[in-house]
């Protein structure tokens, strides 16, 4: 029977750790997205993951809706883009716990995070160059449950924040490439 701690198969885990170790190519794959417009500030986006070593068996695609609050012209209907970067980067916090707490034998009984993020639509809005369109800072605080030790938890937190992929693109400047294409018709929304 294989062990399970916070809902993690660890052996599974650890054969998937080996697997990449041993052939590294399979660590690295593609994720792909589309992204309809859907009218005002509506967008529908469709998640594909490429090849690698993630489970290729998912016969659909991922959809995800975002919107703006009706102070910047939308109708409140889902999170917007930088509030889905603050999720996306809890997500990966919390999964990078639990995957290492598992890994290591730490049950966890809890955990929430909180972040906030601060942002300054004056560069947005073309009013100013100062300061940057996206977030002036953000702020994460993690509460965890565990029989673990304080010292334990913070070890480990740290390690999860240095891994975590997210935390990654937020920190550091990613090469990003835009190209327009031209295309006629209504969207599919």
């Amino acid at each position: 029977m294989n062990e399970i701690v916070n809902g993690i198969d660890v052996q599974r885990l650890h054969r998937t750790i080996e697997g990449v170790g041993k052939e590294p190519e399979k660590g690295r794959f593609t994720i792909q997205t589309r992204t309809e417009w859907g009218g005002g500030c509506r967008c529908r986006t469709f998640i594909e993951r490429g090849r690698g070593a993630e489970d290729m068996n998912k016969s659909e695609e991922f959809v995800v809706e975002s919107d703006e609050p009706p102070a910047l012209m939308g109708q409140n209907l889902a999170p917007n883009a930088v509030e889905f970067v603050l999720h996306a980067l809890a997500s990966c916090i919390a999964v990078g716990f639990v995957l290492r707490a598992a890994l290591l034998g730490i049950e966890i009984e809890a955990m929430e995070l909180f972040l906030t993020g601060d942002i300054d639509l004056n560069n947005f809005f073309g009013l100013s160059e100062d300061p940057r369109p996206g977030l002036q800072s953000v702020s994460v605080r993690c509460a965890v449950a565990s029989t673990a030790s304080k010292g334990e938890i913070e070890t480990l937190c740290r390690e999860v924040v240095k891994r975590s992929a997210v935390m990654d693109i937020v920190q550091n400047p990613v090469p990003v490439s835009v190209e327009m294409i031209e295309r006629r018709g209504v969207a599919r929304l």
